[in-house]
């Protein structure tokens, strides 16, 4: 393992989109791990797992809590965790929370990801 590589977690129902985001982010240097719930999320958190950067879907029908009700859990463990979240609903993002959390709409851009993505958890030159 590179000892200088930045870990990712992705949180994403729905596994295209979660595949996509794992092999645009491991061609571009990042360690990433993807996962499909939030109760797996919050499971390597518990764990004391490391990342990064944690990538969270906000919409996540199937899979509760929500994408920011899990980020607060995230934050609540780990208050100094850098998150980004995505959505293809940007109409349901409430209010309250544009303010405060990094949000990167889907469709997925590459390049305007990947400089979302560089700028909150740089790779070593």
């Amino acid at each position: 393992m590179d000892v200088g590589a930045r870990s990712i977690l992705i949180v994403d129902d729905d596994s295209g989109v979660r595949g996509l985001l794992v092999r645009i982010l491991e061609e571009e240097g990042y360690l990433v791990t993807g996962v499909g719930t939030t109760m797996e999320c919050l499971a390597f958190v518990d764990r004391g797992a490391v990342f990064d950067l944690i990538i969270i879907d906000v919409v996540m029908p199937l899979s509760m809590p929500n994408g920011f009700a899990l980020g607060r859990m995230v934050k609540y463990r780990n208050p100094g965790q850098q998150l980004l979240y995505v959505t293809g609903v940007p109409e349901a993002l409430p209010e309250g929370e544009l303010e405060t959390v990094e949000i990167f709409t889907k469709p997925v851009r590459v390049p305007e990801f990947l400089q979302v993505v560089r700028r909150l958890a740089p790779l070593p030159r």
